[in-house]
C-alpha cells in the first residue's frame, strides 16, 4: 500500500482530494457504499484536523478516521472529534494528544500500522484501536484500507458472536434464524454494557432513539463481513436470515476452548506506551461520562434502554410461525391469544406426568369438538426432587438438569426427528424466556397401557406384541440418525390412532449419547409390570422388541450390551431379579438365533 502524506491545502491538497475521491468511487463501485453521502464532519473541520495531523506527525499517515462524540441531533455547545491515525512506521508507536478547534476539540490517537492490524485481527490491545472501525466514523485518509480493516474486524466479531450463540444454545443453535442486523446490535450492546458513554454516539438526542444515520453507516460493514463469513462455510443465508451451518457447529463443539492470556500477547514496548497513553486519555473519558450523565440523568433519558433487545432478532421456527428468543408469552396468554382466540370459552387445565416434569393439558370445547394442547414447563431441577433420579442412575446415565438445556433438547431433537419422518408431537409455539413449549396433544394409547394389557392378559395377544415390535423398529430408526432418546420409559411413547409409534418426551434426548441405555430402560422398565406374569411374557416382549430393532437396522452390539451389569444394576431396585435375568438372557439368545 503506497504511503499517503497529508497535504490539506494548496496544490497538494487538491491532489489529495482527487486521490480520496478515487477511493470513494472504488467503494461505491465495488461495495455499493456512497461514503460521500455519510459525511459526519463539515469540510472546514475535516481540513483543520488534517492540518493538525500534518503539523504534529512527521511519519507518513497510512490512514485516518474521525468520529464525533455526537453524530446528529445536538445543537449548540462544543463537540469533540476522536481521530485515529494509522502511521506507516516500521517502529512501534502509540501516542495520544488533544488539540483545539474553532468548533470544539480533537483527540488524536496515533498508532503504527503493525499494532493497529494486530488489534484488528485479535484484539491485541483489547480492541482499543479497532473500536474506531466499529463505531460511526468518517474516513479522512485511505478509505479503501480502512474499509478492508473494518470488514476484517467485523468478520472476526461476527464469528465470536456465533461461537457464543453455540455455547449458549448448544442444541438450538442448529435451528436459529438470525436477522443480519443482530450482529450490529449485539456489537453495540456489548460495547455499551462495558462502556455506557459510548451510547451517545448512537442516540439522536433531538428525536430520541437510535439514529437511523448511524445504522446506515455501521451496517454495510457487517453485511460485507457476513458475506465473507458465508464464504468460509460458517453460515448460510435463508430467506433473509442468517443460519449457522451444522458442519461448523460440530467442528466448534469438537474444539478445545482456548483461553488466551492477554498480558502474554502484549509486548513490553507496547505496554510501556499504553501506560503512558491512558492517563492522557482520562480527560476525554471524563467528558464522555459527563455527556452520558447529562442524557441519562439530567434529561431523564436512560440511554442504555433505548438499545434493541438483541434476542428479538433471533428466531426459531414452529408450526405456527417464527418465534423470537425474547418471547415472553405465558401459559394463560397463549391459551387466550394463540390457541383459542375466542372469548367466553371455558378452558380446563390439568396436570400430566410425574413429579419431576411440569406438563399440563390445556383443553376447551368448541361446539361439539374438544380441542387439546400440551404445555411443558422447563424448570431447573435444583431441589430434592432431582436427588433420587441422580442416585438411581449414578455411574450409568447422566441427565440434563437445567431447564434451558432440557427445553433446547426437546425443541431441537423434536424438529430434527420430525424432518426425518419420525413421529413426534407438533410444536405450536415456544417461549424460551418463560421456559415453555406448547405442543399438540397426540391422540392414542400410551405404551404403558399396552404393556399392562400384555402383562395382565391370560392369553398371548399377537396384535399387542406387534406394537412392541414397532417400538423396536422405530427406536432403531432414531438410533440410525445418531440420536439417543435418553428417557425411553413406555409412558413416554404412544401408539397413535393410525397405528404409528410417537415419542413424546425428548428433553433428555441428544446427538450421540448412550443408545444402549434407551433399549435397556424400555425393556427392564417394562419388565417390572410383569412381576406377576408368566416368564413367557417378558421373554416375548423382549423377543419382539429385538426383532423390530434389527428389522430397523439397529446395531446388534447395542442389544448385546443390554446384558451388562452396568445397566442391570440400575433397574434392580424395582424390577424382580428373575425378570431381569429373563430379559438379559433373551437379548443374547435372540442375536444367536
Amino acid at each position: 500500500m503506497p504511503r499517503l502524506r497529508l497535504h490539506p491545502f494548496g496544490e497538494n491538497g487538491t491532489e489529495w482530494l482527487k486521490r480520496e475521491s478515487g477511493a470513494f468511487l472504488w467503494l461505491k463501485k465495488h461495495i455499493g457504499i456512497d461514503i460521500m453521502s455519510s459525511r459526519l464532519l463539515g469540510q472546514d473541520t475535516r481540513m483543520s484536523i488534517l492540518a493538525i495531523c500534518r503539523r504534529e506527525f512527521t511519519d507518513g499517515v497510512l490512514a485516518a478516521t474521525a468520529s464525533p462524540l455526537y453524530i446528529e441531533g445536538r445543537r449548540g455547545g462544543e463537540n469533540r472529534v476522536d481521530v485515529t491515525l494509522i502511521l506507516d512506521s516500521s517502529t512501534r508507536k502509540l501516542s495520544y494528544q488533544r488539540e483545539t478547534l474553532s468548533s470544539g476539540t480533537v483527540s488524536i490517537l496515533a498508532v503504527d500500522r503493525g499494532t493497529f492490524e494486530k488489534d484488528v485481527e485479535n484484539d491485541w490491545l483489547g480492541g482499543m484501536l479497532v473500536e474506531s472501525l466499529l463505531m460511526p466514523y468518517e474516513p479522512l485518509v485511505n478509505e479503501k484500507f480502512l474499509w478492508q480493516q473494518e470488514v476484517k474486524a467485523k468478520k472476526r466479531i461476527i464469528i465470536e458472536i456465533i461461537d457464543n450463540l453455540i455455547l449458549e444454545y448448544p442444541e438450538m443453535s442448529r435451528e436459529l434464524l438470525i436477522k443480519p442486523e443482530y450482529f450490529m446490535w449485539e456489537t453495540i450492546t456489548r460495547k455499551a454494557s462495558l462502556y455506557p458513554p459510548i451510547i451517545c454516539r448512537f442516540i439522536n438526542s433531538l428525536e430520541g432513539g437510535i439514529s437511523r444515520k448511524v445504522q446506515r453507516i455501521i451496517m454495510p460493514g457487517f453485511e460485507a463481513a457476513l458475506k465473507k463469513v458465508e464464504e468460509n462455510g460458517v453460515i448460510s443465508f435463508s430467506n433473509g436470515y442468517v443460519k449457522i451451518n451444522e458442519e461448523y457447529i460440530d467442528v466448534f463443539k469438537g474444539r478445545k476452548l482456548r483461553f488466551l492470556n492477554l498480558l502474554r500477547n502484549v509486548r513490553n514496548s507496547i505496554l510501556r506506551h499504553s501506560i503512558e497513553v491512558f492517563p492522557k486519555m482520562m480527560y476525554s473519558l471524563f467528558e464522555d461520562y459527563a455527556a452520558y450523565a447529562k442524557q441519562s440523568v439530567v434529561e431523564g433519558r436512560l440511554s442504555l434502554l433505548e438499545l434493541e433487545d438483541t434476542k428479538k432478532l433471533i428466531f426459531i421456527p414452529t408450526s405456527s410461525g417464527l418465534v423470537s428468543l425474547s418471547e415472553t408469552l405465558t401459559l394463560s396468554e397463549f391459551a387466550k391469544d394463540v390457541l383459542f382466540g375466542k372469548r367466553g370459552l371455558t378452558v380446563k387445565v390439568e396436570r400430566l406426568g410425574g413429579v419431576l416434569n411440569s406438563v399440563y393439558l390445556v383443553s376447551f370445547r368448541d361446539g361439539k369438538n374438544m380441542k387439546r394442547n400440551v404445555v411443558k414447563v422447563f424448570k431447573s431441577w435444583y431441589n430434592l426432587k432431582w436427588l433420587p433420579l441422580a442416585l438411581w442412575a449414578l455411574g450409568t446415565k447422566g441427565f440434563a438438569v437445567l431447564g434451558k438445556t432440557r427445553l433446547e433438547r426437546e425443541y431441537t431433537i423434536n424438529r430434527f426427528l420430525s424432518s426425518h419422518g419420525i413421529v413426534v408431537p407438533r410444536i405450536i409455539h415456544v417461549s424460551p424466556t418463560e421456559g415453555l413449549i406448547f405442543q399438540e396433544y397426540v391422540e392414542g394409547e400410551s405404551l404403558i397401557q399396552i404393556i399392562r394389557r400384555i402383562c395382565s392378559s391370560s392369553e398371548d395377544n399377537d396384535e399387542l406384541y406387534s406394537v412392541i415390535r414397532k417400538v423396536g423398529k422405530e427406536m432403531a430408526k432414531v438410533h440410525n440418525l445418531n440420536i439417543s432418546l435418553g428417557d425411553c420409559k413406555p409412558e413416554n411413547m404412544k401408539l397413535t390412532r393410525d397405528g404409528r409409534i410417537c415419542f413424546l418426551d425428548l428433553e433428555q434426548a441428544e446427538r450421540g449419547g448412550d443408545q444402549v441405555w434407551d433399549i435397556a430402560e424400555f425393556l427392564y422398565y417394562s419388565g417390572h409390570y410383569a412381576y406377576m406374569s408368566p416368564i413367557r411374557v417378558p421373554k416375548r416382549i423382549t423377543e419382539n422388541f429385538v426383532k423390530g430393532y434389527l428389522e430397523g437396522r439397529g446395531k446388534a452390539e447395542n442389544i448385546r450390551r443390554v446384558k451388562s451389569p452396568k445397566y442391570i444394576k440400575v433397574f434392580s431396585f424395582f424390577t424382580p431379579p428373575h425378570i431381569l435375568y429373563v430379559i438379559a438372557n433373551t437379548c443374547g439368545k435372540s442375536l444367536d438365533a
